[in-house]
């Protein structure tokens, strides 16, 4: 994960709640990396683990979503990448999202 500025994490923090309570509101059992949810699991690919800002479920369906800002989305492409190949190994949708500051 990379670091932000407490503006930007603020930011980031805000569009995370407002992504996770979206799909709360569409019916999805919701686990969230900020307060007042349940931590995602931790994701594995290959022997990196990493945890993503929300994961969202709904039966089959299975969201994995990660946001980042405009500084941080070009530092964290591990993360993105394990993200990326843990959804498509498990039918799971990933989304990479850039919150505007």
């Amino acid at each position: 994960m990379a670091k932000r500025s407490g503006y930007r994490q603020t930011c980031h923090n805000k569009a995370v709640s407002r992504s996770a309570g979206q799909y709360a509101s569409y019916g999805y059992k919701v686990w969230a990396d900020i307060p007042g949810y349940t931590r995602p699991p931790n994701l594995t690919v290959d022997g990196v683990t990493k945890r993503p800002d929300i994961i969202a479920k709904k039966g089959r369906d299975v969201q994995v979503i990660e946001w980042e800002t405009p500084e941080s989305v070009d530092k964290d492409h591990v993360q993105h990448q394990v993200l990326r190949t843990w959804s498509r190994r498990n039918g799971a949708h990933f989304h990479l999202r850039v919150c505007s500051v």
